[in-house]
């Protein structure tokens, strides 16, 4: 069983208010955090239930890699 559910890509930001960011002296400042590929639900034993290849090998993952998770963090800064 091939199936699968998997979390591509999030992204939660949040602006500052003016009221706060005013006092630094920064017009706007924006946060944020996300991730990708941050879980994949599968009953699937092999390396990625999305698996490719030619042909001869349709739904056999030769040669493929798991799915890199990515979490990142950053922030907007207007002065």
């Amino acid at each position: 069983d091939g199936s699968f559910l998997r979390l591509r890509n999030v992204m939660l930001g949040y602006t500052v208010p003016n009221s706060l960011t005013q006092k630094l002296g920064i017009e706007k400042l924006r946060i944020y955090g996300g991730g990708r590929n941050l879980f994949t639900l599968t009953k699937y034993t092999g390396l990625n239930p999305e698996v490719g290849g030619d042909i001869t090998t349709l739904g056999v993952d030769i040669g493929l890699y798991p799915v890199t998770k990515m979490i990142y963090f950053g922030a907007n800064i207007v002065f």
